[in-house]
């Protein structure tokens, strides 16, 4: 992406996240946790809104930015591998996380928060990753146990800490 589009981008999020956030009080407050009902809503509001203010910080503080002759071989190698690959257009990607979030929606009370996230979290890695990322054995190492720890790790804090229940699903019962 270009500066002005991730610039813009940053500011949109923030506008979602501010919407967000002033729409989290009109959830009615719950004291049958110990941090309340609107507690999550708000807290992922703010951590997308300082999400944004870095990337808006590092498109304006410019990252790296290409030489015309890197920029030129990109350009050429593109056009090479854009003729090679059909879906490199990005909307077969696309289809396949949108396809992948509904079947996500469906199956979790089914299956269950953990097996289900760990099995999204793999098919979305590995459409997501280009060749080059899937051939480095070390990047596909951390990739999936990153993938398997992380829901693991979500049920963990949000069972003992929040004491809020995850879908357990019927298979676990």
């Amino acid at each position: 992406m270009n500066k002005r589009s991730e610039i813009g981008s940053g500011l949109v999020l923030i506008v979602f996240a501010a919407a967000f956030y002033a729409l989290s009080f009109q959830i009615q407050f719950t004291t049958s946790d110990i941090l309340g009902s609107r507690f999550f809503p708000q807290a992922a509001s703010i951590l997308i809104a300082f999400l944004a203010v870095i990337q808006i910080l590092q498109a304006l503080r410019g990252g790296r930015t290409e030489t015309a002759a890197e920029q030129a071989d990109a350009n050429r190698s593109g056009a090479e591998e854009a003729g090679k690959e059909k879906n490199d257009s990005g909307i077969v990607p696309l289809l396949l996380t949108v396809a992948a979030l509904f079947a996500y929606y469906f199956v979790i009370q089914q299956v269950g928060f953990v097996a289900t996230s760990i099995a999204y979290l793999l098919f979305e890695s590995r459409v997501l990753m280009n060749k080059k990322e899937l051939e480095n054995k070390k990047l596909v190492a951390i990739v999936v146990v990153t993938d398997i720890l992380f829901p693991v790790f979500l049920n963990f804090i949000f069972y003992n800490i929040f004491h809020i229940q995850l879908p357990a699903g019927r298979l676990f019962r």
